[in-house]
């Protein structure tokens, strides 16, 4: 019988992914081949697994009750104290605000104008303004300062008929 070489460590992390069962299915079928076919091979599988469930019998060890504590504190002392990346947004966030807020206002002041002006401008008759017209009316321009405080139209027609008595009647004056 010749005596075989020992197993590569490769070979021996195969065997333990082997007996945990974490060894991919090709990789697997060549150690099952190897062990059938190498009792040097067999030998060391059978020591391991031995040795697996012997570790079964151990104490386990607990943590002690500050353990997540000191880790915490060991941990903070490696490692930098982040700093908030709040001044690195901010303008931009900011900026970006108040380009939604102009928008917003110019689409608002846009589309309420644009109602505005569709409401305040009769759209059935145009205004021809020529010179017959403006001749036409020259008393109403010259005297348009006058008519700023008329109320309405109707007000102006019973002025010009001076035969109405109830036009500055007042019921108080009667007594």
């Amino acid at each position: 019988m010749s005596k075989q070489a020992p197993l590569t460590e490769q070979e021996r992390a195969n065997l333990v992914a082997y007996l945990d069962g974490e060894l991919e299915s090709q990789d697997a079928a060549a150690l099952e081949a190897k062990l059938s076919l190498n009792p040097n091979t067999r030998a060391e599988a059978e020591t391991l697994r031995r040795t697996w469930d012997l570790l079964d019998f151990l104490p386990r060890p607990e943590p002690s009750p500050n353990f997540t504590h000191d880790t915490m504190e060991r941990i903070s002392v490696l490692t930098p104290v982040a700093r908030s990346p709040r001044w690195r947004w901010q303008p931009w966030a900011l900026g970006f605000g108040w380009a939604a807020a102009l928008l917003v206002v110019s689409t608002v002041g846009f589309a309420g104008g644009k109602l505005l002006h569709r409401g305040a401008v009769p759209a059935s008759e145009p205004i021809v303004v020529n010179d017959e017209t403006l001749v036409r009316e020259l008393s109403v321009i010259e005297n348009k300062r006058l008519y700023d405080n008329v109320e309405s139209i109707d007000f102006l027609r019973a002025l010009a008929n001076p035969d109405d008595p109830d036009l500055f009647a007042d019921e108080n004056w009667d007594s």
